[in-house]
């Protein structure tokens, strides 16, 4: 059949989906272009991708991968932003025609709100779900802000497949802290992956069936006990790198990405939780930053420290 023939004749119907779930820079998104870089040949792949802030970076990341992308933005598309997420869900399918459906929630997300809106009535006999998958990256888990959530826990419950990602920056006391996450958690597949990411074959796994936390759970989780706030310096303003990390190590954000141009060229910034990456761009044509932090951060205070640190 020709692509054209097939496009006339194509509608949704049971479309399988699955979630990439991960608390903030668990590496959702580099886990998703690794496995899109294995779709099989004439099959139709589709990504939705939810950015808990107002700037999306992480669909842009993910547009060079040769899949269409669609975007939510402005909280979780679980409960803030469900209206937003049926209107973009809907053009996505209509527009990209998918045999698949990969979503990225934000890591703020509740899985169980979102999971009972896509298998609801408005979805009912268009979707399907598949394989879902869970990232943790272990190192996190003897951190206090981290161990306190109760949404890696929802992730977990949702997940037919626990992936411990980040494998080759693991010491051995976060391989153990794994071994002891599939001893409490045993409900689900456990695999690892580290820089060449993960065998697309994992999303043929058989879903299984869940017995999810409440989703009254997720107002536990103090959404409002965070914030996000974007930044775009201005044409001409650059910063070096040692003055970017001496400002990042000296405020007390959780997620932040995005790119800033430097004395030479630039860099993608991303980082999680203190833990600074720094890609070096030839140019950057703009700068700009998403931020993720607790909400009693000054996130003005922020912005003015970065002016400062850099130059015109």
């Amino acid at each position: 059949m020709s692509d054209k023939s097939r496009r006339r004749d194509w509608r949704a119907d049971h479309i399988p989906f699955h979630l990439i779930t991960g608390m903030l820079g668990a590496g959702k998104t580099t886990l998703l272009r690794h496995l899109i870089r294995q779709r099989p040949a004439g099959e139709r792949w589709a990504v939705l991708v939810n950015e808990f802030g107002d700037a999306g970076f992480d669909g842009d990341w993910l547009r060079d991968s040769g899949v269409p992308v669609r975007e939510v933005q402005g909280g979780c598309m679980g409960c803030t932003a469900a209206v937003t997420l049926r209107v973009e869900l809907n053009r996505l399918l209509r527009e990209a025609q998918p045999d698949r459906l990969l979503i990225e929630p934000t890591g703020l997300g509740h899985p169980a709100e979102l999971l009972r809106l896509l298998g609801g009535e408005h979805f009912q006999g268009v979707l399907t779900p598949a394989a879902h998958l869970c990232l943790i990256d272990p190192r996190r888990l003897r951190e206090p802000r981290f161990a306190a959530s109760p949404l890696w826990p929802a992730q977990l419950d949702a997940a037919d497949l626990v992936v411990g990602s980040k494998q080759d920056l693991w010491d051995t006391q976060a391989a153990s802290d794994f071994e002891d996450l599939r001893q409490r958690w045993p409900g689900a597949r456990y695999t690892r992956c580290g820089p060449d990411g993960l065998d697309s074959a994992w999303l043929g796994l058989v879903p299984v069936e869940r017995s999810l936390r409440p989703a009254h759970d997720h107002s536990h989780a103090g959404l409002e006990d965070w914030q996000a706030f974007s930044l775009r310096p201005p044409a001409g303003w650059f910063i070096d790198e040692t003055a970017l990390r001496a400002l990042l190590g000296q405020w007390d954000w959780e997620r932040i990405k995005g790119t800033l141009a430097g004395p030479q060229g630039g860099w993608r910034l991303d980082g999680v939780a203190g833990e600074i990456g720094l890609t070096a761009l030839a140019a950057v044509t703009e700068n700009r930053l998403q931020v993720i932090a607790p909400a009693e951060m000054d996130a003005d205070g922020f912005r003015r420290a970065l002016l400062d640190a850099g130059r015109r």
